[in-house]
């Protein structure tokens, strides 16, 4: 399903399961076909990335939308994807907000 084919995408919501989350969306084209995808994220990929859980549904998002755009028309056969490290840099990269919290948090300085 091409990008451009995609009448609504919806986020559903956060499951947390041991060792992941998963994020799922609804995807409506404009044919009314309706399917439900579902990105997972590892949590160690949390730790290693200083990925935010606040920042995953919006990576998930976008995921979903790229990949959206690289599918041939009529081909709508993936609903589940893992979220990985490229992914995370690739969101971060194209969102400054989100790079900006990759690099190290400057120490406070003790009071005395």
């Amino acid at each position: 399903m091409a990008k451009d084919l995609v009448l609504q995408l919806r986020y559903l919501g956060v499951i947390p399961q041991e060792g992941h989350r998963e994020y799922g969306f609804r995807i409506e084209n404009k044919d009314k076909e309706i399917r439900q995808v579902v990105l997972t994220i590892d949590d160690d990929l949390f730790h290693r990335n200083q990925l935010m859980f606040q920042e995953a549904p919006d990576l998930c998002y976008q995921k979903v939308l790229t990949d959206l755009g690289k599918e041939p028309a009529g081909e709508s056969d993936w609903s589940i994807l893992a979220v990985t490290a490229s992914d995370v840099a690739h969101y971060r990269e194209s969102h400054p907000t989100a790079k900006s919290r990759n690099k190290a948090t400057p120490k406070r300085p003790e009071h005395q």
